[in-house]
């Protein structure tokens, strides 16, 4: 597929009805494949320009009541530090090299955490290293995890829009501190969340190898 045609059938699927369910929405959003291509996988998150271009544009759009988004597409939490980044790193609790499906987010116990696109809640529980974890399924096979929280605000099966509260920050599970585990998952393999993100705010924020405030589920 050319960069072209996958601008064009991403564009195609950037708007849809507000009365549309969850479900309906997943018929008609991004292909998989594509999302896929388009997520880069190194430590800061650079993506292809087309891409950039294509989430500049969501974003946007997202702060008209007439569309609702499946693709995430903003921070989870508002203020924090960037304490690892995706990709590989010395794991916190067996000093080796290990692969990190997301990124740390650290900040004060009990930030607010939200809801990063439209979906329905999956798994909202405590869950092995994640501690207490909260899953939200976006359609065509999109995900979003959330891990290492203090209290839930969400139950599974339930609706939830972009920018809800779903939880607060804490340090419960694989953890060293007060931190959120974010992932972005599509059909189940993990990508780099941070070209999902709306803005550049975690360059700002970036404090990486603090040696405080990480974790997530070993490999």
């Amino acid at each position: 597929m050319t960069k072209l045609t996958a601008i064009a059938f991403l564009g195609s699927a950037m708007l849809f009805s507000t009365a549309a369910s969850a479900e309906e929405a997943s018929a008609s959003s991004i292909p998989v494949d594509v999302l896929k291509s388009r997520a880069a996988e190194n430590a800061l998150g650079e993506a292809d320009p087309a891409f950039k271009m294509i989430f500049k544009n969501w974003s946007g759009q997202g702060k008209k009541e007439a569309v609702k988004l499946t693709i995430p597409s903003s921070k989870p939490v508002k203020n924090f530090t960037l304490t690892s980044s995706y990709g590989f790193r010395s794991d916190p609790f067996r000093g080796r090299r290990a692969r990190h499906k997301g990124i740390d987010m650290a900040g004060p116990v009990g930030t607010p955490i939200y809801a990063t696109a439209d979906g329905i809640v999956g798994r909202a529980q405590w869950v092995r290293g994640y501690g207490k974890y909260i899953e939200i399924n976006h359609g065509n096979s999109i995900q979003t995890r959330y891990g290492h929280m203090s209290r839930l605000n969400v139950s599974a099966n339930a609706r939830v829009k972009n920018g809800d509260l779903i939880g607060f920050m804490g340090s419960t599970g694989r953890s060293t501190g007060s931190h959120l585990h974010y992932e972005v998952r599509i059909s189940g393999e993990a990508v780099n969340p941070i070209p999902f993100m709306q803005s550049n705010d975690f360059l700002i924020a970036q404090k990486l190898n603090s040696g405080v405030a990480l974790g997530g589920p070993a490999e």
